[in-house]
């Protein structure tokens, strides 16, 4: 319960998490500037939701390991919008992983991996 407090804390300043977990790797997911000022940004990660990012908001946090699946709906829905955007990441330690909500097309929300 502490960690979703810290998380949400972090959330609404807009600040990251700090994350002390050696051998973690890291996840940032950010909402781009253009996103929409009407939808909010439903944030699971592996079938668990971890945040709803607003404007100006984002997540970053450690996962273990391995194979995790990130995925995104919007809220409100959006017209046509029967299941959520999702992306694989086979994390590594040590290593961190950037992504960016963004509109792919004009009915449908997704997450693009940032290089």
């Amino acid at each position: 319960m502490v960690g979703i407090f810290l998380l949400t804390q972090s959330l609404e300043a807009g600040a990251p998490i700090q994350t002390g977990s050696a051998g973690n790797a890291r996840v940032i997911v950010n909402r781009s500037a253009d996103f929409g000022g009407d939808e909010s940004i439903n944030l699971v990660v592996d079938g668990v939701q971890v945040a709803v990012l607003g404007i100006n908001q984002n997540y970053d946090a450690a996962v273990p390991p391995g194979k995790h699946v990130l995925s995104i709906s919007t809220n409100p829905k959006t017209y046509g919008q029967d299941s959520p955007s999702q992306i694989s990441v086979n994390a590594e330690s040590g290593k961190t992983y950037t992504f960016t909500a963004v509109w792919d097309d004009s009915e449908r929300a997704s997450l693009e991996e940032q290089q």
